[in-house]
């Protein structure tokens, strides 16, 4: 009798989640409300600044093996294309541009700061060639990442993609690998005209040096590759989402 009662109740949980909608639910996909779809909160990003397309910038900086860039490039795209099937958002990932900047004579082994400034540069006229429309003449690059944030993929993070584990499906998250994600905006606190004249916290400068920063923020972040090109994209369309998220290197954000 148990059994039958046990099996009944199962049956029925099966049919609510069949049925299941949920509030304010996203029109891809009704199971998962609209705030909560990656596709949808995306969507709405680049629409609201009058752009045509998202996605960041990917500078490779490694060229010891095409072997393992072809590999990482292989699952990155699973990762993007996976999580975007969850959301039924195919027509926002059709949206997409993979900017790839891989060029070994001018990008082989360069730091952060170096992609920094190339980014800088770049992002300066990209969102016009880029958005530009007939409808729109002038266009910003308003709150999209693309403009903001760009992706590094060094030998350390490449080494974390390729050869933590095996290739999605079959590896778990924690052996995914990761990715820098480099704030354009960044500048060391002596720098900063927003820190002009203002005397520094106790221990500002007390952590450990990275690329001889030893503030807590360096100007750069580690990002899972499974998350990167949508999770962390949607989230850094907050202009807070950066430092909500931050953990300094060698933390990985969401770990």
């Amino acid at each position: 009798m148990a059994t039958n009662e046990q099996e009944a109740a199962e049956a029925a949980f099966v049919e609510r989640m069949r049925n299941f909608v949920a509030p304010n639910p996203s029109p891809r996909n009704p199971r998962i409300s609209r705030e909560s779809s990656f596709a949808d909160m995306i969507e709405e990003g680049y629409q609201a600044d009058g752009h045509k397309t998202w996605g960041y910038v990917i500078y490779r900086t490694t060229y010891e093996s095409d072997a393992d860039w072809v590999d990482f490039m292989q699952r990155l795209r699973w990762w993007t294309i996976d999580t975007m099937e969850i959301f039924n958002g195919q027509d926002v990932l059709d949206r997409m541009t993979w900017t790839i900047f891989d060029d070994r004579e001018r990008f082989d082994r360069a730091d952060t700061a170096a992609i920094r400034r190339h980014f800088r540069a770049w992002a300066e006229t990209a969102v016009q060639t880029e958005q530009q429309s007939n409808d729109a003449p002038l266009v910003s690059e308003g709150r999209s990442p693309r403009y903001r944030y760009c992706i590094q993929v060094d030998a350390d993070a490449l080494h974390s993609c390729v050869h933590g584990g095996p290739p999605p499906p079959d590896c778990e998250l924690e052996q995914v690998g990761w990715l820098k994600v480099i704030d354009k905006n960044w500048l060391p606190r002596h720098e900063d005209p927003r820190f002009a004249g203002r005397r520094p916290a106790p221990h500002a400068y007390d952590f450990e040096p990275i690329d001889g920063v030893t503030e807590e923020h360096v100007g750069w972040l580690k990002c899972p590759l499974s998350a990167a090109m949508t999770e962390y994209y949607y989230m850094f369309l907050d202009l807070n989402g950066w430092t909500l998220v931050y953990q300094r290197p060698p933390k990985v954000i969401g770990y």
